[in-house]
């Protein structure tokens, strides 16, 4: 018999964590989109069937939930508060070894990894799951897994800025404010914005083009990056990202030059993303 779990249990199940978005729009719909192309047939039928539409338009969910939970006059306040946890769930923190590590900031932030090993766990059960759970937990996971390979969602605990209180001017490692091309702007804001869509200009925001241009790993490759546990993943995407932050201090003035120095993370952490997200769908729905 069927057994049912509830929209509500599911998510208030999980933990805590931060409110930054990550990588932002257009590179979470490409990211999605490439693992789209990498899902199995049927997998791909499933995850439409239970999403209601295509992968890639739920793939901000997790983002755009926060508006109404923060606005109090928005219409769907009050609907949207058994979402509030998920406000949090965006960052993770690994160690100076690169080791997950369960420290988290003042606000809490760096629970992403329990609450994404949680929403797989569902996932792996959804033949006992309401749809509108197996919903949920795709949405959490779709978004997640992108934004743990994101490099300004990764907190390191050698930087103690990380888990400061958020001041006016960017106290935080990933929130320090710089100057990118002569405006005043935050880090990860660059990061979320600009780190893939400066590579190429002449692509405009094609997914396509973007693809065809990225997505050039082999089946060996792919199968060796999707190989180990969310863990061997973010300890991968800590060492992979920590470099962002060797040559940048508050206060910075940088241009595309210096994002298009650091190319090979932007676009290798992409990659990783929309194959190791195409490998957790086509092992966890088959």
């Amino acid at each position: 018999m069927k057994r049912t779990i509830t929209l509500l249990v599911v998510v208030l199940s999980l933990a805590t964590a931060n409110d930054a978005m990550a990588w932002g729009r257009w590179a979470h719909n490409f990211i999605t989109y490439t693992a789209d192309k990498h899902l199995n047939p049927e997998v791909k039928t499933k995850v439409e069937k239970y999403l209601g539409s295509p992968m890639i338009e739920h793939c901000c969910w997790m983002d755009e939930i926060r508006r109404p939970i923060r606005r109090k006059n928005h219409p769907d306040h009050a609907k949207m508060q058994a979402y509030r946890p998920s406000l949090r769930w965006h960052h993770m923190v690994v160690d100076e070894k690169f080791r997950v590590s369960d420290k988290r900031s003042s606000k809490g932030s760096g629970d992403m990894l329990p609450n994404l090993e949680k929403c797989i766990e569902n996932l792996r059960n959804y033949r006992n799951m309401t749809d509108s759970a197996v919903a949920i937990n795709l949405k959490y996971v779709i978004h997640m897994m992108q934004d743990m390979h994101c490099p300004s969602h990764i907190y390191y605990t050698e930087f103690p800025d990380c888990f400061e209180p958020t001041v006016k001017g960017g106290r935080k490692r990933d929130q320090m404010t710089i100057y990118y091309e002569g405006k005043k702007t935050s880090y990860h804001a660059v990061w979320d914005g600009e780190s893939l869509l400066v590579l190429y200009p002449e692509f405009g925001e094609d997914y396509e083009l973007f693809r065809k241009m990225l997505d050039k790993y082999s089946a060996r490759q792919r199968s060796k990056i999707c190989a180990g546990t969310l863990n061997d993943w973010a300890s991968d995407a800590g060492k992979r990202c920590h470099p962002i932050y060797d040559k940048i201090q508050p206060g910075d003035h940088i241009d595309k030059k210096f994002i298009i120095g650091y190319r090979k993370i932007s676009e290798g952490q992409a990659m990783r993303s929309a194959y190791r997200l195409a490998h957790i769908l086509n092992t966890t729905l088959k």
